[in-house]
């Protein structure tokens, strides 16, 4: 005779594994937002960012950071739940470059808005549902000069963004996109 905590058991069981599976076997997330080959701007304050950018998908490393080395020692360790990592991280240092006076150099700042597809904002809006939606996080990256022209009295700088990816919050697999928008001032 089979007792309850045993089928209890098997079920939970399953269902971790089938949280693993699922994790192992859905599409890699696919981010679109603004390719890094970016066009260096000729004029003073032209503003050059990609069209397009493709980040890379997460890795099952980065999800399940403990995936090959887990072991079971007793049965509380057989019914903890799996250790996922709910952020994914990418950086973008190089999202966007400006020509600018050497003077102001120092006082530039950027900010930037992130909208999905379906004008959701602080986050990326599922391809294929527009209903489905991941938060993310946008952090600004330091505004570094890159090149200096004597000549024009002009710098080259470039911007970059961190974006945290929040995979706790999408509840359906596929491709997710977004417009990330960039501005960038000169404080006073």
């Amino acid at each position: 005779m089979v007792s309850d905590r045993q089928v209890n058991c098997k079920f939970y069981i399953q269902r971790c594994l089938g949280v693993v599976a699922a994790f192992l076997t859905l599409p890699h997330f696919q981010s679109i937002a603004q390719s890094l080959d970016v066009s260096e701007p000729t004029q003073i304050y032209q503003l050059a960012t990609p069209q397009k950018l493709t980040i890379p998908p997460q890795e099952l490393g980065e999800v399940l950071p403990n995936s090959f080395s887990e072991k079971v020692k007793d049965e509380q360790d057989l019914l903890a739940p799996p250790l996922f990592n709910p952020v994914v991280i990418r950086e973008l240092p190089g999202l966007w470059q400006m020509r600018v006076p050497i003077d102001q150099v120092g006082s530039l700042y950027a900010t930037y808005d992130l909208k999905g597809v379906n004008g959701q904002v602080d986050g990326f809006s599922n391809n294929q549902r527009g209903d489905q939606a991941m938060q993310v996080s946008v952090e600004p990256l330091p505004i570094i000069e890159i090149s200096r022209d004597e000549a024009t009295n002009t710098a080259l700088v470039q911007g970059g963004v961190r974006l945290r990816f929040d995979l706790s919050t999408a509840r359906t697999a596929g491709s997710y996109g977004g417009v990330l928008s960039v501005t960038v001032n000169r404080r006073e």
